[in-house]
């Protein structure tokens, strides 16, 4: 471990890195120093910032929900993706929402028409069927569910390819 470059008494802790008029300045203070320089260091807010989560306060708030049947946790809920009874389903309601979206771009189950019915489709349901999938592709890009909404960007292609076909 090193020694405070400000101080030169105490462990440095911290990293301090400076960029002023494209000059980089690096250096290890203790966290004494750090504050007295006017270095705020609030890991929540870095972690949280890092990884994108917003709504910290909420996120805690919910974290703590606990259902009255069964005694599960939101935290349980998140590690398993299980409920534990019946009940669960209602107190968790709005943390699987959030996890369905995060997983799948959507709360709710649309289904796939199977290859020989698109086919067989007239020209004005695959124009849906790619309304549909363009809203699916603006939602997924809105959770950031880049592989899924490759996906649906190739299958809306094809479709479109078909469509000019026909």
């Amino acid at each position: 471990m090193s020694v405070c470059q400000i101080c030169k008494l105490r462990d440095a802790t911290v990293h301090v890195t400076q960029i002023v008029n494209g000059i980089k300045t690096d250096m290890q203070v203790c966290s004494q120093c750090a504050e007295k320089s006017g270095v705020k260091i609030d890991l929540n807010t870095l972690i949280t910032g890092l990884l994108g989560f917003q709504n910290q306060g909420r996120e805690i708030e919910r974290n703590t929900i606990k259902c009255d049947v069964c005694g599960m946790t939101v935290k349980e809920f998140n590690s398993t993706g299980k409920m534990g009874c019946a009940n669960c389903y209602e107190t968790f309601f709005d943390p699987m929402q959030t996890l369905l979206n995060r997983m799948h771009g959507k709360t709710h189950h649309m289904g796939k028409t199977p290859k020989k019915q698109e086919l067989a489709a007239s020209e004005e349901s695959i124009e849906q069927l790619i309304q549909d999938l363009q809203d699916e592709l603006a939602a997924c890009i809105k959770t950031e569910a880049y592989e899924r909404a490759a996906e649906i960007r190739d299958r809306i292609r094809e479709l479109s390819e078909k469509q000019k076909e026909a």
